[in-house]
């Protein structure tokens, strides 16, 4: 069985011991109330604002980009989805905006310099010749698109084809309005992710999301906090996103940072060594 596979089992007999999360209903982000006039076109506005915002109009003059990043993961938990050997993490992320094609060089630790990349849903390697090849790794088919997602979410949620407006509440004393979105339907569906968007009533910016995890497990739901905002060049990316999860009753299961973003350092053609 896969690390993916053998974790999942390992899962699913803690959680039914300790009772932290039901493996067998599917998380809903969903309110059981909707009730707002206008919810779809109030939602709709309230995410292009949100784009506005973030400067994500510069996401089409961009054809590749590279990311100084950061993960530290935390506790039991923690350590069993941490696809490194180390529960620090430093790497170079680099990607083709707007697909999910890209590369993740480690760049500290006793990994330092495993190059590992994603073409058209097919994981690879370099190997100790410097040659690419494929090679199929499952925490990294998740990883690198999923760190990928979360640098562009901004743009990659206008995609979203199912909004409602759920209303306001308060976020650490800030007056935030959220939104809900899904592709098709805001209903829970087992194969496609739902995800809340909490949005700065203000400045528009993004204070936290909450999603699913439909590509590994389908009942669990988390949270990312969207801090210490960094401008470059017009495009306004956090420094760190803080994770909470329904695995974890107190604290968080890893962070996620952004210590540096470079606009067009590699080529496109470097980030597709496998035509």
């Amino acid at each position: 069985m896969t690390r993916l596979l053998n974790l999942s089992l390992f899962l699913s007999i803690t959680l039914l011991i300790s009772g932290c999360v039901s493996i067998f209903s599917l998380s809903d982000l969903k309110p059981k109330d909707l009730e707002y006039p206008d919810s779809h076109v109030t939602a709709k506005k309230l995410l292009a604002d949100m784009g506005k915002a973030h400067g994500i109009e510069v996401w089409d003059t961009i054809e590749t980009y590279t990311a100084k990043f950061g993960d530290e993961f935390y506790g039991f938990f923690g350590k069993q989805g941490n696809p490194f050997k180390e529960q620090t993490m430093k790497f170079s992320l680099s990607f083709i905006p707007q697909t999910f094609n890209g590369q993740l060089e480690v760049t500290s630790g006793k990994e330092k310099g495993i190059l590992w990349g994603i073409q058209s849903g097919l994981t690879y390697t370099k190997n100790k010749d410097d040659q690419f090849e494929e090679k199929k790794n499952t925490d990294m088919k998740f990883w690198i698109p999923t760190y990928q997602y979360f640098i562009e979410f901004p743009s990659r949620i206008q995609e979203a084809t199912a909004l409602e407006y759920i209303g306001s509440t308060l976020i650490n004393n800030v007056k935030v309005e959220g939104v809900i979105a899904s592709w098709g339907t805001v209903d829970a569906q087992k194969d496609t992710d739902q995800y809340v968007i909490w949005i700065d009533s203000k400045t528009k910016r993004i204070v936290k999301i909450d999603y699913t995890v439909r590509d590994m497990y389908r009942f669990i739901s988390g949270t990312a906090y969207f801090k210490d905002y960094k401008d470059y060049n017009g495009l306004l990316l956090p420094s760190e996103y803080p994770v909470e999860s329904n695995l974890v009753k107190d604290g968080l299961l890893h962070t996620m940072s952004i210590v540096d973003f470079k606009i067009n350092l590699v080529s496109k053609d470097s980030l597709l060594p496998m035509d």
